[in-house]
């Protein structure tokens, strides 16, 4: 299979100029979480997912579909090598505060290299807008802050949220274990107690509104202020994906007690 990267630049809707330095590493992050979707509907529906830069470059560039982080990342990875960028790939974990080292590969995320030590990540969850250099500080990525901040055990932790924040991921700034992310993507799209397995998801950018989709909940996240919508049927799901995420799951009549299900499980208070 040809990779090409203008078809990906296409895809993206990038087409100013591509450089080996900061301001174009910023203009293909934002391009990428603001055109492809997040979104695990393969994982949910339980069709086959292979951890491969070839079918994750089908599903995102010639399919035109989202993907979560081992596919965004693989792809937006290949991408930045292609332009001549110096990128390696690392192994994080998302939650290891709360989880331990047995979360180490549940992430993947990049590190690029150039005056300094970069943090990519068009793949957590599209909360990301821009590269952050690896110290510790805030950056804006309205409407969400992050925060990059050393653990006492020697890793770099990424707050999403702001300092502090509970929902984070750990890493140290050295290449992947790639049996360990393989491992770890092999768990995740199939053990019922994977959060990819159990809840159908779909997140986007359209400049400062983050559209994030759990199941049956659509939220729109603002500064200042976010809306909270419960879809009440399959019909209204399919035209959400479709409108605001720009996809399509034709096992959704199907996949709909599930989802109501696991409805039920996470938001009690709105269940209906």
């Amino acid at each position: 299979m040809t990779l090409d990267l203008d078809a990906y630049l296409k895809r993206i809707g990038h087409a100013g100029p591509v450089r080996v330095d900061l301001a174009t590493l910023d203009a293909l992050h934002e391009a990428h979480v603001n055109t492809v979707p997040f979104e695990n509907l393969d994982v949910h529906a339980g069709r086959p997912v292979t951890l491969s830069l070839e079918a994750a470059y089908d599903e995102i560039v010639t399919r035109r579909k989202g993907g979560w982080c081992y596919e965004m990342n693989a792809v937006f990875g290949w991408a930045l090598s292609e332009v001549g960028f110096e990128v390696t790939r690392i192994a994080a974990g998302v939650r290891r505060a709360s989880l331990g080292d047995e979360a180490m590969g549940n992430h993947l995320a990049l590190l690029v290299r150039l005056d300094r030590d970069y943090l990519a990540d068009v793949g957590f969850g599209s909360s990301q807008v821009r590269a952050i250099p690896l110290e510790d500080g805030v950056s804006n990525h309205a409407p969400v802050r992050m925060a990059m901040a050393r653990t006492e055990d020697g890793y770099w932790r990424l707050h999403e949220g702001g300092p502090g924040s509970v929902t984070s991921y750990d890493f140290r700034p050295e290449a992947a274990d790639e049996a360990l992310l393989a491992a770890r993507h092999a768990w995740q799209i199939s053990d019922p107690n994977s959060i990819f397995y159990k809840t159908l998801s779909a997140k986007i950018r359209r400049g400062t509104k983050y559209h994030i989709l759990r199941g049956r909940v659509l939220e729109t996240q603002m500064p200042g202020r976010s809306e909270q919508r419960i879809l009440a049927s399959p019909d209204e799901l399919s035209e959400v994906l479709s409108e605001v995420f720009g996809l399509e799951e034709p096992q959704l009549t199907a996949l709909w007690p599930k989802i109501c299900a696991r409805h039920r499980q996470l938001f009690p208070h709105a269940s209906r």
